[in-house]
């Protein structure tokens, strides 16, 4: 069976890819090997962020990435995603004097559109949010998401499965991929074409596109590293925090006082986050280890999340029930940028990597960038060539 491409990876690049692709009406197979979202992708709950890093920095094009992701719950398949993606306002408190000056910084630097984006001093972050521990200010921004990917890319999927140019391969195995040469007559008209083939199939593809993330790459040689992060499920036992909420309202400012009406309006991002859709079922989690020796979920990663939590508010870790653990793997390139390029030597052969802790955030804009582009209607951007880390 011949498709127009093939893409080799289930997470969130290589899934809205294909829906991209599927929309301007090409023909398209994905492979996962395991299931969908079963990567990084598939972490229990996440943030979209427009102000990332350490220091909240206004992230590469991270308001046109959020429109795209504003319109897009408009519509088809996502117009019904609203039990697993919501708005969120996200705020980014500094417990450290260091941190909250050069975030100030940046805030002022950025020069945010008014009422995307504003600076608190701490008086204004005690008054407003007196759940959250003393600190030295901090930025909210007001539009964000809340989002369980897996969730989210299964609803995609369920979409992607009954259209009529698309096929799924999951939890496959038993294939290999190869470039597969026609002879010289016929490779004067025709480019190189790619053959996955198993047991009991063969598909062909015109353009062949890794996805994969964290895992290897057929002997090519992507500058970056693989890192984990981990998360904490968890829901709070506390009558005090986990029942009806109750507001006082000064000045026409809702002070809260319980986390679960708390995180139904905002996140916390504080080296980490702390998030719900629900205002029960809680997340925190962290990109942590660079260095890494166990795989897995452990419990030096669980004390890290919740000291974080502790930090967000006094003895906050005391007062929850653990449900579960997860860990999982990304790759974060030197520059934080994502790497979209055809691989030398490997002629229609491209990778799609590297969009990092801003996975979410980035997927969709990318995704309809590298579509076009493969559909002859773009260009890509040096920022996110191969060739700008020689």
């Amino acid at each position: 069976m011949r498709f127009d491409y093939g893409i080799i990876g289930g997470g969130l690049s290589g899934c809205l890819l294909a829906y991209y692709l599927i929309l301007q009406g090409k023909r398209v197979f994905l492979v996962e090997r395991n299931t969908i979202g079963s990567g990084a992708s598939g972490t229990p709950l996440a943030m979209i962020n427009p102000a990332t890093g350490r220091f909240a920095k206004k992230g590469f094009k991270s308001l046109e990435a959020i429109a795209q992701i504003d319109a897009l719950q408009q519509i088809s398949p996502f117009s019904s995603a609203y039990d697993f993606i919501q708005n969120r306002g996200i705020i980014r408190p500094c417990f450290d004097a260091e941190i909250a000056q050069k975030t100030n910084q940046n805030y002022l630097a950025d020069q945010w559109e008014k009422g995307v984006a504003e600076w608190m001093t701490p008086e204004e972050v005690a008054e407003r949010f007196p759940l959250i521990n003393r600190n030295f200010g901090g930025l909210i921004v007001h539009n964000g998401y809340v989002v369980n990917p897996k969730m989210y890319l299964q609803h995609l999927i369920n979409w992607l499965k009954y259209q009529p140019n698309f096929s799924l391969l999951e939890e496959y195995e038993g294939f290999n991929s190869q470039s597969h040469k026609p002879d010289n007559t016929k490779q004067r008209k025709n480019p190189n074409y790619w053959i996955f083939r198993g047991e009991d199939i063969e598909m062909q593809a015109n353009i062949l596109i890794h996805c994969t993330g964290a895992e290897e790459i057929i002997n090519a040689m992507i500058p970056g590293v693989i890192v984990k992060g981990q998360t904490l499920q968890f829901r709070l036992v506390d009558s005090a925090y986990d029942q009806t909420p109750v507001q006082v309202v000064t000045d026409q400012i809702n002070h809260t006082k319980n986390w679960s009406s708390f995180l139904r309006e905002y996140a916390i991002s504080a080296q980490g986050y702390l998030c719900s859709l629900d205002g029960r079922n809680l997340v925190m989690g962290s990109t942590y280890e660079h260095r890494f020796s166990n795989p897995k979920t452990d419990l030096n990663g669980a004390q890290y999340l919740k000291n974080k939590l502790d930090r967000i508010h006094e003895n906050l870790s005391s007062k929850i029930v653990q449900e579960s653990m997860w860990a999982g793997f990304r790759f974060s390139t030197p520059d934080r940028m994502p790497i979209i390029d055809e691989i030398p030597a490997y002629r229609g052969h491209y990778v799609f990597r590297g969009l990092g802790s801003k996975g979410l955030l980035h997927s969709h804009y990318y995704t309809k960038i590298f579509s076009n582009y493969l559909c002859g209607k773009g260009f890509l951007s040096k920022e996110v060539k191969l060739n700008r880390f020689k």
